[in-house]
């Protein structure tokens, strides 16, 4: 089951039709009626005192004869409709009420203390600029409005453009995979490089902590130009009237007030693309081929940019209430009374700031590293309380749809994912083993149930917090079991390695859930060449790779390099006896810490060489192999931060310098 993300931010981009904004027109005699009682008093509620008493329609229809024609009918249809809904339907027709009402009335200057004993009429020109003022407010939600759906319609233009990359690599034979200048040169500088500095996996650090990731030069570029469209989309065509501003005294508090407005709605457009990017279960990563750190990556950066809205939100209109109560000096206490503490959506949207500063506090790097679960736990309970807070600050601005479909996105999310731990799971234990820092955990899915090469899977060890898991690469075996393996870091992978490297057996049985698998297979088959390197555990990934090409048996020239730590390793080797050849070997490095050996078991074909102490120049080795191919390249890579950051530099190096393509894949996977 996939999320149909797609259609769903295109529906959000059109959205913005099927809103009735408020026209200046019904906003204005709405207020002007609000502005005066009658004599008597109606001693009823608002719409009721309204439909009931004559006074109010005949006012209210004199005050829309002062808008445009266009504007009648649409204002007296709501005001209708409200009287409807109150229960008070009005008697007669808005033509009826206006003849009334130029029949007999008063001039809104001569009306005393508020208090109206007939029609009252509206002073004309105060009318007007009311109407300017009002007229120029809806202009500047209404482009507040479109400039948020022209930053979706950005998200869905790199969507699609990855789309059509992705559709290539997975479709095109081999033949098809050739070099372009042109787009040789973008991807060397633009979609392969890490940003700067060479580091993408490797964090930067202060004081020897880590303290940053550095993002790839595209997601830097893509990330730049959101942040611009947002800051631009804040300033630019902001409507000020020329005449004496009437709803806001002046046109400082006015400018205030729509930026305040704009940055708000920008925020609103964009919670279902932050929610849909933070999710497992999202099918842009299958039409895009993103990672999910790609989609992490968007995810941090809009989460950081939609805090900038919210504080800009929350500055301006924190100085246009204090302007327009001239809450200075002493007043302070009686600007937070008035203002904050006595009026719920002004105190609930200050809560909801306070929550936003919250998680991206506990969000940085080092709290996402070093404390993942707690990381989590935190990040899903502090946007829980800013969700429903935003939503009660909000609801009756309307903006509603924004959040339905980000909830939509949050619980379908969830939905599938027990879905996917319900279909997966078999009611036998799994075999939990441990090599060094290693992690194994075997296990037998319910029927149906694969995975691909490089796919991962989240493991949920029930004898722990079961609400806790992490992700495990996955290797098939050959008895229809699959084997999860990861490095023993803290929280789950720790508290699961310990449980079973004190038995003298190094292994043990516990119940587990599976959920997965998730991400992506790399369409390696493509190529012509194949340059596998791994580091340490990353042979795991690497591993199904091999062994996928291996079932294929294809005329591919596949290469393989493992730079591992001390470990004991069976290396069978299928490669032919020669003269100088032994069918059987066993060598021993004593240049170890500890013991190593190797068993070397050779049947025909492929070259095989076992190094000690070093390790290979992979710049060398990218170029050389890059170009000596006799056709397109892909340099696979999965290990430690170092190996890949180097794997993926020498690899931007080298396009263009090899008789075809040649393409990056990196398996990693990364919470910070």
């Amino acid at each position: 089951m996939k999320i149909p993300a797609l259609p769903l931010l295109v529906g959000l981009i059109a959205s913005v039709e099927a809103r009735t904004i408020v026209s200046a027109c019904e906003k204005i005699c709405t207020t002007y009626l609000s502005a005066f009682k009658t004599d008597p008093p109606c001693g009823v509620s608002y719409y009721e005192c309204m439909c009931t008493n004559v006074i109010y329609p005949e006012s209210y229809a004199m005050c829309i004869d002062l808008c445009k024609e266009s504007e009648h009918a649409t204002a007296w249809k709501s005001f209708s409709q409200s009287c409807q809904t109150a229960g008070e339907p009005l008697d007669g027709t808005y033509e009826l009420y206006l003849r009334n009402g130029y029949a007999d009335y008063v001039d809104q200057t001569d009306v005393t203390q508020a208090v109206a004993t007939k029609a009252v009429k509206p002073t004309r020109q105060l009318t007007l600029n009311n109407l300017a003022a009002r007229g120029e407010k809806n202009h500047n939600i209404l482009w507040a409005e479109y400039y948020g759906n022209i930053i979706n319609a950005y998200w869905a233009f790199l969507i699609v453009i990855s789309f059509g990359r992705h559709v290539a690599l997975k479709t095109y034979p081999r033949s098809g995979v050739k070099a372009f200048s042109w787009l040789n040169t973008f991807r060397k500088y633009v979609t392969l490089p890490a940003a700067f500095g060479g580091k993408h996996i490797t964090s930067i650090k202060w004081r020897n902590v880590g303290i940053a990731s550095v993002p790839i030069r595209w997601q830097f570029v893509a990330v730049f130009v959101l942040f611009s469209l947002d800051v631009i989309f804040l300033f630019v065509d902001m409507w000020v009237t020329d005449t004496p501003n009437t709803v806001y005294y002046t046109n400082d508090i006015m400018t205030a007030r729509n930026i305040g407005d704009r940055a708000a709605i920008l925020t609103l457009s964009q919670l279902p693309v932050l929610f849909l990017f933070g999710g497992r279960n999202n099918i842009l990563m299958f039409y895009t081929g993103w990672s999910f750190d790609t989609f992490n990556v968007f995810h941090k950066w809009l989460g950081r940019i939609i805090l900038m809205n919210m504080s800009i939100h929350g500055w301006t209109f924190t100085h246009v209430y204090r302007n327009i109560g001239n809450y200075t000096g002493a007043g302070a206490y009686n600007y937070w009374k008035t203002t904050i503490l006595d009026v719920r959506e002004n105190y609930l949207g200050i809560v909801a700031l306070v929550m936003l500063g919250m998680i991206f506090i506990t969000s940085v790097y080092v709290v996402r590293r070093h404390w993942y679960e707690f990381f989590l736990l935190l990040h899903i309970s502090l946007v829980a309380v800013f969700f429903g807070i935003a939503w009660h600050h909000v609801h009756e601005h309307g903006y509603m749809e924004y959040f339905y479909t980000a909830l939509a996105i949050w619980c379908f999310d969830r939905f599938i994912r027990l879905c996917r731990i319900i279909a997966a799971n078999p009611l036998n234990n799994a075999q939990v083993t441990v090599n060094g820092e290693a992690t194994y955990v075997t296990i037998k899915p319910a029927h149906g149930w694969s995975a691909k090469p490089g796919q991962y899977a989240f493991i949920y060890v029930l004898r722990h917090n079961f609400w806790e898991s992490h992700p495990f690469s996955i290797v098939e075996t050959c008895n229809g079991h699959y084997v999860f393996v990861a490095k023993a870091h803290s929280g789950l992978t720790r508290k699961l390695h310990k449980s079973v490297s004190g038995k003298n057996s190094k292994s043990g049985n516990v119940r587990v859930w599976i959920e997965g698998p998730y991400g992506d297979s790399f369409p390696i088959a493509r190529y012509e060449t194949v340059l596998l390197i791994a580091g340490g555990i990353g042979i795991t990934a690497i591993m199904s790779y091999a062994l996928d090409l291996k079932r294929r048996e294809t005329d591919q020239h596949a290469i393989l390099y493992w730079m591992s730590g001390l470990i004991e390793i069976n290396v069978f080797v299928t490669g032919e006896s020669g003269p100088d050849k032994a069918s059987y070997s066993e060598v021993s490095s004593t240049q170890s810490a500890s013991k190593f050996s190797e068993k070397l078991h050779y049947s025909d074909e492929p070259k095989y060489e076992i190094k000690y102490n070093q390790r290979p120049d992979l710049s060398s080795v990218i170029a050389s192999t890059v170009k000596c191919a006799e056709g397109s390249v892909a340099v696979v890579t999965c290990g430690p931060g170092n190996l890949m950051d180097a794997c993926r530099t020498a690899t931007a190096e080298n396009v263009g310098a090899g008789q075809g393509r040649v393409d990056y894949f990196e398996d990693a996977f990364s919470w910070a």
